[in-house]
Formats: structure tokens, sequence, C-alpha cells
């Protein structure tokens, strides 16, 4: 083999490395705005949302019908953008919690479906929210009942 005939080999395996990644990063954008079509953002403010990340589930009667995905501090209280399939038909007067997965699980949301005839629409934010609770405050609780009892 000749000198120019590996420049030429090493050329177009970088010229084909660089076409592969192009198409992989490409392949990911069309996914990603492909996705949203279907899903709708409601909010949802809490007083405390420890161990709640971007990419936490959304689920309705324990299906996954979304996720967080953005954390925004309004006026020192955490305020969560859920995207949530859009087929749903949330009813004006639900609400949404913070639950754990286990006593020492990940963090998801429970959207709790209220009974009202009128439906939220994209933006709309939840009338109540519950917080999390944390393995602290329950602990704390616990005790304080068992104390209670003794005496």
């Amino acid at each position: 083999m000749t000198y120019g005939h590996l420049m030429k080999n090493r050329f177009l395996k970088f010229f084909l490395g660089i076409l592969l990644v192009i198409i992989v990063f490409e392949l990911m954008l069309i996914e990603k705005s492909s996705n949203k079509d279907g899903f709708v953002n409601y909010f949802a403010t809490f007083d405390k949302i420890d161990g709640v990340n971007v990419g936490a589930d959304v689920t309705l009667s324990g299906i996954k019908v979304g996720e967080v995905s953005k954390i925004i501090l309004d006026n020192n209280y955490p305020n969560l953008q859920l995207t949530v399939d859009k087929k749903l038909k949330i009813s004006s007067d639900s609400s949404v919690s913070i639950q754990t997965d286990g006593l020492f699980g990940s963090k998801f949301l429970v959207i709790e479906i209220g009974g009202m005839e009128s439906y939220m629409k994209d933006g709309d934010a939840f009338s109540f929210a519950e917080d999390s609770m944390l393995i602290q405050d329950l602990l704390k609780n616990i005790i304080s009942i068992g104390e209670k009892n003794k005496l």
C-alpha cells in the first residue's frame, strides 16, 4: 500500500464517522420533537419537592402518563411543569401528589382525578398539590405517636 492510499482510507473513515454522528444527532432531535406533539403541559406548585427531578414519572392509576419536564422556582416555591399525554381527560378539580416508590425509592407524581365535568387545558395548573413526605418527618410522627401511646 502506498502512503496516498492510507491517507485516502483514513479520510474516508473520518468522513463516515462524522456523517454517522450527524445522523444520530438528527435522529435524536426528530424523536424529541415528534414525542412532544402528543403531550400537553400542566403546572403544579408545591411547598417542597425533595427528591423530585426532571424526568420523574407522572402516573395516573399506576400507569405512567407523562413526566416532570421542568422545575422552576416561582416566588420561592417550586413549580413543576408536567408533560402529560394529551389524550387524557383530567378534570379541573384534579390534584397531584408526590409519592415515593417504597421506603427509600425514587420520587414520582400521582394524579388523582376529581369529579368536575370541565377539563384542564394545556398550560393549566392543578388546584391542589400535596408535597413530598420526608423520611425524617415520617419518623418524627411515628416516634411522637409511640410516646403518646406509652403514657
